[in-house]
Order: C-alpha cells, then sequence, then structure tokens
C-alpha cells in the first residue's frame, strides 16, 4: 500500500470535509446506512417467510444507491425472496456468518453466495443481467453489515489511487486490508 497517497487522501478528505457533506454531495449518510443497515437486516432475519421479501425490501431501500443504481443486485434479492424466502434467508446468513478472520474462510463464503445467487437468478430471470451480484454488490453488503471488519471495494477509484493519482478523493478502497482503518481512526 502507498502510504503517502493514503495520507494524502485523508489530508484531502478532512481538507474538504465541509464540502462532502453539504448538499448535494452528503457523504455521511454512508455512516448513517451502516447503523441503520444491521438493525433492519436483523429484523428482517426475524420475521416469517411469508413476511421476509417485504422487510428485506425495506433493507434495500435504507441503502439507497449503495448497491443498486443500474444494475439492481439487491433488488434481485428480494425478488428472489418473493419466490423462495428460506433460499434468500440462508443465502444471506451464510453471507454474514463469522469467518474468524480468515480471509480463506471469506472467500469461499463469497464464492458460495456468487454460485447460489446466480443459480436463484438464472432459475427465475434466465439471460438477466439486471439482478446479478459482483464482488461491489457483496462487499457492499458485508461492509454495510460490519463496516469495523469489511471494507467497500470500487475498483476505479482503487486503481486511481494505487496508480498514483491523488486527482480525486477516493473513499474506503480495500478489502481486508486493516493498516487503512487503525490510520482512520
Amino acid at each position: 500500500m502507498n502510504t503517502k497517497n493514503l495520507q494524502e487522501i485523508f489530508e484531502r478528505y478532512i481538507d474538504r470535509f465541509e464540502f462532502l457533506n453539504e448538499e448535494p454531495q452528503i457523504e455521511y449518510y454512508k455512516w448513517q446506512i451502516c447503523e441503520q443497515y444491521p438493525k433492519l437486516l436483523k429484523e428482517a432475519f426475524e420475521t416469517e417467510d411469508d413476511a421476509f421479501a417485504e422487510a428485506l425490501c425495506e433493507v434495500k431501500k435504507c441503502t439507497r444507491n449503495i448497491i443498486d443504481s443500474y444494475t439492481q443486485p439487491f433488488n434481485g434479492l428480494v425478488e428472489f425472496a418473493k419466490r423462495e424466502p428460506a433460499s434468500v434467508r440462508k443465502l444471506l446468513l451464510d453471507l454474514y456468518a463469522d469467518d474468524g478472520g480468515d480471509l480463506k474462510v471469506q472467500m469461499e463464503k463469497i464464492a458460495d453466495f456468487f454460485v447460489r445467487s446466480n443459480q436463484l437468478l438464472d432459475k427465475y430471470f434466465p439471460g438477466s443481467f439486471l439482478y446479478k451480484n459482483n464482488s461491489h454488490s457483496v462487499s457492499a453488503l458485508l461492509f454495510l453489515n460490519d463496516p469495523d471488519h469489511h471494507y467497500m471495494y470500487k475498483a476505479t477509484q482503487r486503481r486511481r489511487c494505487s496508480a498514483g493519482s491523488s486527482a480525486m478523493l477516493c473513499g474506503v478502497f480495500c478489502i481486508g486490508c486493516k493498516d487503512p482503518t487503525q490510520k482512520i481512526r
């Protein structure tokens, strides 16, 4: 990791904090979502199967534009839950299961999530890319539920930051790197 670039990112973020948190940018909403998301998800997991899709839809709404935009992978989970609530509940519970900090276990859980969500996609919306999950959607699902142990991954920003470009403010951009977390705190 280029710590010089990371330091520059922090300095620019601090220097532009007020700008980033006023209309129309308002970036702090992502941290508010991190507070709401686990609570709503827990409530959804506690619902009966016949109400699970509706409760999961409320979780999706709280994420605003973090996961769904042009493609709609979270909305896909809601659509799958309308048809197979127990399967989607288990899919998410397995993704969120404790991995003990073992990166290999975490990657296996993510790979399993992709396989099973793609099976549901092929079953109910064959040939559609609208509801397909990807590394961004899964890293966002993990981050929003547990931001102390997971990071959102944005490939474009990460490439620009790692290449030494400091022209833009980079967000949290890596999965599994502990040093930035300590530096941020």
